[in-house]
């Protein structure tokens, strides 16, 4: 007994040393971190900790709401945990990125020989050739590197190639049209522009086949991959987003998609990370069997009118957000079963049934990954205090809809019969229906629709001025918010609601299940549709009424700024009060609109007003300027920028011109002067000498004029002693 106690303490001794022993981390490898498959990638083996997924995978069964939302949070998280894998890699343009937190390194290189002594300490290897095919040479002289100095290695690497799976897009179908699966990758054949991929695909399966227990190889036909940013189907997403007429169905539309998420497609090349499997060639793929007609009619209903319309080639590459690879991969035809994947891996799905069936959820993700947040104001005050000047700039600063009463009932109607007049059509035609989702709400939008329309054809048939009760219009704005172009970029709101009963039948939200003497609770409010920014312009009255009385006549007429109609609506504000103001319920809601003075405000159009309101709002949550309007903006700056130099130009040529002028002038005005004052200087010299000539005429240069004639005429010696001598002889004194 004693010894078999003396033997247990010795081996838990040893068992505390071996755990006492710091593990390596993990590192893994993944090229052009920056790409979309780089990026989401290796944020997902971030969080991973290494051979997670060699545990048994309990499916976890009526998840909490609030679990569900922690779950999609750490989807965007980008902080590594402590214990997860050690990613570095390379990036394909440095310019502008900025590491982020999940990835440990960047790699450096000056040549390939210096990047696979880099590859020799990492545990695992992931190249991407899905979205650049110049990684594809890369990649193989990488893994035949590795094959070549296989016995230097002191660890095991598992090189995992990441293709595609338009490397099967020209494989003859089977009989009956079975799906593809895995054990047939032999017999596949590539798309004519996918043939250097599959050539990559059958050398990487065979370099893992020198020494297996050092240097194992996977090859990864990943299916058209979507989730986040969206990748290949990015387009459709971006036009349903900008609220395109219809969405674009390449060909008919009717050929079959092999797709995964790309959270799925990380959660396999983390099964092959942690595990040795035996199959070395794996097509991975979710469960759907999607269409591309279906997937785009799909995400133009949640996203966007809900329309689509097929185009053929030409018309397709007209689509800048098209290139000839997305386009290949969108027109493959294809069926597969992925068995593998789903009985041998251990895979937390994230969307196992594919694009349709979670549609919301990528929308969602869509949305997030890309800062596409609707920016929703609204803009209060009294009649003419300059809600629709200041609306209608900061719907085109943003981008927004300008949401004008007047407006929202027309294009509310329009939406209604086009509603009423698509389900008739559907009913007519029957394929078209029958390729149509079923939606359980959409007879109860139709049947609302024709409700509404019916009113409103009421209340036409009554008087063509009429007003909407409130009731019905409060419905036709419900509808407006609601739509996707709201939705998706958001709305400006002019002057509407007017009081604080509309605002509540507007934006309030039933509060069923709520106490009703739950006095500390806010008033429930539905959030898709109130806006996040609430601003109150404040007037004096007789502020107003200047405003209307210097306003030109062919601007008020037809308008309800004529003088009567400006006298009786500013009454009705004034008579408002506190309680009855719509600002009130932004009050309870616990959202407060901020007051803005114009009184004081002598900027054109309210400019100064616009910016302080978008000093509140911040930036704009949207794509930003569309190529064309990049370059549009960029030739009108070039054209204000040649302006503003050829009116530099010009003054400085005019100042140039009027300085001398100046100098002429002032030159002329010198010499005119200098010439005067010689002038009065001789004539001044010319009067102050003539006595002094006078004199000398007439007393002494007669004599002088003689002594010199006579000097002349003896010519002497000395002729100033002889001129001397002559004047005292000849003085008429002596």
């Amino acid at each position: 007994m004693a010894d078999d106690s003396d033997d247990e303490q010795v081996g838990e001794e040893q068992l505390k040393e071996e755990e006492a022993v710091p593990q390596k981390p993990k590192r893994i490898f993944i090229n052009h971190l920056d790409s979309y498959h780089g990026k989401h990638i290796a944020r997902f083996f971030a969080r991973a900790k290494p051979g997670a997924t060699s545990e048994a995978v309990e499916e976890e069964e009526n998840l909490e709401e609030e679990q569900a939302e922690e779950k999609q949070k750490k989807l965007y998280d980008e902080h590594p945990i402590d214990d997860g894998w050690k990613v570095s890699g390379t990036i394909k343009n440095s310019q502008g990125y900025k590491r982020p937190p999940f990835v440990q390194e960047i790699l450096q290189y000056k040549d390939r020989n210096q990047l696979a002594d880099y590859l020799k300490e990492m545990n695992v290897i992931i190249y991407d050739i899905t979205h650049d095919p110049e990684q594809i040479d890369e990649a193989v002289w990488t893994c035949q590197k590795l094959e070549s100095i296989i016995n230097e290695l002191d660890h095991p690497i598992t090189f995992i190639l990441l293709s595609t799976i338009m490397t099967w897009a020209k494989t003859q179908p089977n009989e009956d049209e079975v799906p593809f699966s895995e054990d047939e990758f032999r017999r596949r054949r590539a798309h004519p522009n996918f043939k250097e991929h599959h050539s990559a695909e059958k050398l990487i399966t065979k370099l893992g086949l020198t020494n297996k227990k050092k240097l194992i190889t996977y090859v990864v036909a990943t299916g058209l991959t979507y989730g986040m940013e969206e990748n290949v189907f990015h387009y459709m997403f971006k036009s349903a987003w900008h609220n395109a007429p219809e969405l674009q169905v390449f060909g008919k539309g009717g050929n079959f998609l092999p797709t995964i998420h790309v959270i799925d497609l990380a959660a396999v090349l983390q099964n092959l990370a942690d595990r040795q499997l035996k199959i070395r060639y794996i097509v991975a793929g979710d469960t759907s069997k999607d269409t591309l007609i279906r997937i785009t009619r799909k995400v133009s209903q949640t996203l966007g009118t809900g329309k689509v319309k097929t185009v053929d080639q030409e018309d397709a590459m007209l689509n800048k957000d098209i290139s000839q690879a997305d386009y290949d991969m969108l027109l493959a035809n294809m069926q597969f079963e992925p068995i593998f994947i789903r009985e041998q891996m251990n895979i937390k799905w994230h969307c196992e049934n594919g694009i349709t069936e979670n549609i919301q959820k990528i929308v969602d993700e869509y949305r997030t990954q890309r800062k596409l947040t609707p920016i929703k104001i609204c803009i209060l005050g009294p009649p003419a205090s300059g809600k629709t000047t200041i609306a209608k700039q900061l719907a085109q600063e943003y981008k927004l809809h300008h949401l004008q009463i007047k407006d929202v009932i027309e294009d509310t109607k329009n939406e209604l019969e086009q509603l009423v007049k698509r389900d008739g059509e559907s009913e007519q035609n029957e394929e078209e229906a029958d390729e149509q989702d079923t939606d359980e709400t959409l007879a109860e939008r139709i049947e609302e629709a024709r409700s509404i329309l019916e009113k409103l054809e009421e209340v036409r048939r009554d008087s063509k001025d009429a007003r909407l009760d409130d009731e019905l219009l409060t419905q036709l704005f419900k509808i407006k918010l609601m739509s996707p172009s709201c939705q998706n970029q958001g709305y400006v709101l002019d002057g509407y609601p007017k009081t604080a009963d509309q605002a509540q039948n507007l934006f309030g939200a039933s509060g069923e299940g709520e106490e009703e003497d739950a006095e500390d609770k806010k008033p429930p409010v539905n959030e898709l549709i109130i806006p996040e920014h609430v601003f109150i312009l404040d007037a004096s009255n007789e502020h107003l009424r200047q405003r209307i009385m210097h306003l030109p006549e062919k601007v008020v007429a037809g308008t309800h700024n004529t003088e009567l109609e400006f006298k009786r609506r500013l009454k009705i504000y004034n008579e408002l009060g506190d309680d009855s103001h719509p600002a009130k319920f932004f009050e309870d809601v616990d959202r407060p609109g901020e007051t803005i003075k114009i009184d004081d405000d002598r900027s054109i159009n309210h400019r100064n007003i616009v910016e302080k309101i978008m000093q509140r709002v911040k930036e704009p949550h949207n794509y930003g300027p569309t190529p064309e309007e990049q370059e549009y903006a960029k030739r009108k700056e070039l054209n204000e920028k040649e302006k503003r130099e050829r009116e530099e130009r010009e003054e400085r040529e005019r100042d140039e011109q009027e300085a001398a002028n100046d100098r002429m002038k002032k030159q002329k005005d010198w010499t005119t002067k200098l010439e005067q004052i010689k002038r009065e200087e001789f004539e001044m010299l010319d009067a102050q000498s003539t006595p002094l000539r006078n004199y000398l005429m007439a007393h002494v240069m007669p004599t002088l004029t003689k002594a010199l004639i006579e000097c002349c005429q003896v010519r002497p010696d000395d002729p100033v002693d002889f001129v001397a001598e002559y004047l005292f002889k000849n003085n008429p004194q002596v």
